[in-house]
């Protein structure tokens, strides 16, 4: 059943037009058929029934759908291509969220056990910041005072040494300390970078939340057919002539 205001708005709008092309060529213009006759110019109404499909429809159950599942608002409207769509892209940025966490976590272990085994320290139950500290530096060890020893460089910037268990990857002068040492820094920057990668994932999936909240609300109101939708001038060319097309959903 039409609305008693979109029906309103076609009857103006068909009698407007008809009128219009009346004026313009009263000997032309047949309006049993809508459109004038040879040298007159053409005029159509045109109602969508499409635009009202979602009329029962509710706007708060499709918004929430799409705020929990993004796609899921969008098939509640019967728009299924961007429903695919967006659940095609949650899935792929779920995935990207499940392999980041994971290799990050594979990375913090392969840290902890490559400095148990190669700094001499008991880093199993260590956490990021005690990581990342022996990433910066070579050995805890003030003892043997070398300039890549992070307990001594706190000593001499007069900064209070804080307490923990003593690593030491072996000074530089010795390359197969250093390569070690390289090698413990290389698993961390692939621990730091699925880090990033997490928190894109994070941020895609608020996007993409985001993204389909507007476009479920656009469709809503598209498809509808509640007050008038939207207007539009298209100019036309043609044989003969041109003219400017007026559109108005609603």
């Amino acid at each position: 059943m039409i609305p008693v205001r979109r029906f309103l708005l076609w009857t103006a709008a068909c009698a407007f037009t008809a009128q219009a092309a009346w004026a313009q060529s009263p000997d032309t213009f047949d309006p049993s058929q809508g459109q004038a006759l040879e040298g007159g110019r053409e005029f159509t109404v045109e109602l969508d029934t499409a635009r009202g499909r979602n009329a029962e429809r509710s706007l708060g159950l499709a918004l929430l759908a799409s705020a929990l599942l993004p796609g899921t608002g969008e098939a509640y409207l019967h728009e299924d291509r961007s429903a695919r769509a967006f659940w095609l892209a949650e899935a792929g940025f779920w995935a990207g969220l499940f392999f980041a966490t994971r290799i990050k976590a594979d990375h913090m272990q392969s840290a902890r056990n490559f400095a148990s085994e190669y700094a001499g320290a008991d880093a199993s139950g260590q956490g990021e910041a005690y990581l990342e500290r022996m990433a910066s530096f070579r050995s805890y060890r003030e003892k043997e005072h070398r300039q890549d020893s992070y307990e001594l460089n706190q000593i001499l910037t007069g900064q209070e040494v804080a307490a923990m268990p003593d690593w030491d990857f072996g000074s530089s002068a010795t390359p197969e300390n250093t390569a070690r040492w390289n090698e413990y820094q290389s698993i961390m920057r692939h621990y730091r970078g699925a880090k990033v990668a997490i928190s894109f994932a994070v941020g895609a999936l608020v996007l993409n939340r985001a993204a389909s909240l507007a476009h479920t609300l656009r469709v809503y109101r598209r498809t509808s057919g509640k007050g008038i939708g939207d207007y539009r001038f298209e100019p036309e060319i043609f044989d003969g002539g041109s003219g400017l097309k007026f559109s108005v959903n609603f």
